[in-house]
């Protein structure tokens, strides 16, 4: 008799312990989705007329069709094919087609932006945008980093520092998003950390002109 509470307490341990594990899953799968480069991409172009009274908008969408828009277009056609194995694109060899896509797209939009004499903030953070690009294609030559923590940390970073308790909420954000990502295994730590380390290289860019010298 005096073992079954044993063998009980042995057997329940397991079963939350796969509940927790089944729990953390779905959630860093759901903080990949709610955080994913294209929506956080999007949400900072928006923002520009809310960060910049003085912008446009009309300005703005054009930035964002050719940016954001445009390039995740191209990768749910490439899902629908069957040509890319996830809308996250976790397999190195598949974002090269897709990293080209968003290179034309975005230099297109540049082009245009700069024909429309488009206010200069938009051109510069599409060119943000353009720099962590290149970044990432040059790395992905060799070596596989994750998109999702560089967009995130820009994000973070280049909208929020600035802001009451922003480097907190930015910590915060970038915390879960690289937990998130190695929680759900398409990521390494060290492929979190360099794709950290590019969002901030690319967010130094345009916070640098805000600090007086």
């Amino acid at each position: 008799m005096s073992a079954t509470p044993g063998l009980e307490s042995h057997r329940v341990q397991p079963a939350h312990q796969a509940a927790r594990g089944r729990w953390a899953a779905a959630m860093a799968t759901l903080l990949s989705h709610v955080f994913s480069p294209a929506l956080l991409g999007t949400l900072v172009l928006v923002s520009i007329p809310l960060r910049h009274p003085e912008t446009a908008w009309p300005a703005t969408l054009v930035a964002v069709a050719f940016t954001m828009a445009i390039p995740w277009l191209a990768l749910v056609a490439m899902r629908w094919s069957g040509r890319v194995s996830d809308m996250h694109v976790t397999r190195r060899e598949q974002r090269w087609p897709l990293l080209l896509i968003a290179f034309g797209s975005i230099l297109t939009g540049l082009g245009v932006l700069t024909a429309t004499a488009a206010p200069a903030v938009v051109v510069a953070e599409v060119g943000l945008f353009l720099l962590g690009l290149l970044i990432v294609g040059t790395v992905n030559l060799f070596w596989k980093l994750s998109i999702h923590a560089a967009v995130a940390s820009f994000a973070a970073l280049y909208c929020v520092l600035l802001l009451p308790l922003g480097a907190h909420l930015a910590v915060i954000v970038v915390a879960l998003v690289g937990w998130s990502r190695v929680r759900i295994g398409h990521h390494t730590p060290g492929q979190v950390l360099a794709g950290t380390v590019v969002g901030v290289v690319v967010s130094l860019g345009g916070l640098l002109p805000l600090f007086p010298a």
